[in-house]
């Protein structure tokens, strides 16, 4: 299987130069987590900026120094095993597809694999998630405020985050997109103080300081139940790839909560860890 027979060609780019604020509004507006970053006018990649490295650093404006430069690519002919074998060295679930000049042309991400190769793949049907569902799984109170469970989102460097009840029990799932949707980006001032060397100190009568307006994503004061997927598609450790692929394929989700016996969570299968199936990574 060629990368070019299951990858998105002409993906949306940002191109350079841009603004953090910019980009959080593309994100919004095309529900997606990165974006191919390229040089206004020609294509050239010049790297990746993804939406969690935009909320991690707020008091950044320009895009330019947001983007991950060092990013898995791959050409149109390039076998599909060559490219997972990208994103799981790179622990990245996108490669960017360029041609012999460097401009890109295309983009592969888990989500392709999943839909267009995993998902229709037969000989799947006999191998069970068990081996590579993820055993440790951060979890949050469905009252935890949005802001906070950003913030767990972001600590515990995931997608997605399952929700319990007071009881432990699973009663949802939310993601970065989720948080996005009820979240609005306004302009704000802050001030920073000016420091100044001992020389000049006996000039000033007063300690100067500094007005600038940025960005900021603000986030209504809501629990985290409020806008969290209820009842969401589960899956158990011994289902196959197969079927978990269909699943991720036909609700368009990256990951199901893992349940044993009578809904006790004990995992979570990302779309990260069916890909590892082919080449046999566990």
């Amino acid at each position: 299987m060629k990368v070019k027979s299951i990858m998105t060609p002409d993906p949306v780019v940002i191109e350079l130069p841009a603004t953090r604020s910019y980009a959080l509004e593309l994100f919004k507006k095309h529900k997606v987590r990165s974006f191919p970053v390229v040089r206004r006018g020609n294509k050239e990649l010049v790297g990746i900026v993804s939406i969690k490295r935009v909320l991690v650093n707020p008091d950044e404006d320009q895009l330019a120094m947001l983007v991950k430069r060092d990013v898995p690519v791959v050409k149109p002919t390039d076998d599909l095993k060559k490219a997972v074998r990208l994103m799981l060295d790179y622990d990245y679930r996108r490669v960017i597809v360029v041609n012999d000049d460097g401009k890109v042309v295309g983009i592969l991400t888990v989500g392709d694999i999943i839909r267009r190769y995993l998902a229709k793949n037969e000989k799947y049907r006999n191998v069970e998630i068990e081996p590579y569902y993820q055993r440790n799984v951060s979890v949050v109170w469905k009252g935890t405020p949005l802001k906070a469970a950003l913030k767990a989102l972001l600590l515990c460097n995931a997608m997605a985050i399952p929700v319990i009840d007071d009881d432990g029990n699973l009663v949802g799932i939310v993601d970065e997109t989720d948080l996005l949707k009820d979240s609005e980006v306004v302009r704000v001032m802050k001030s920073s103080a000016l420091s100044v060397s001992s020389e000049e100190e006996w000039i000033l009568e007063s300690n100067p300081t500094l007005l600038f307006e940025k960005a900021e994503l603000q986030l209504p004061k809501k629990p985290v139940e409020d806008i969290m997927t209820k009842n969401p598609i589960i899956a158990t450790p011994h289902m196959s790839v197969y079927d978990v692929a269909n699943k991720m394929a036909k609700y368009k989700i990256e990951q199901l909560p893992v349940i044993k016996g009578e809904g006790d969570l004990v995992g979570l299968i990302r779309d990260m860890d069916l890909i590892k199936v082919i080449v046999n990574r566990r």
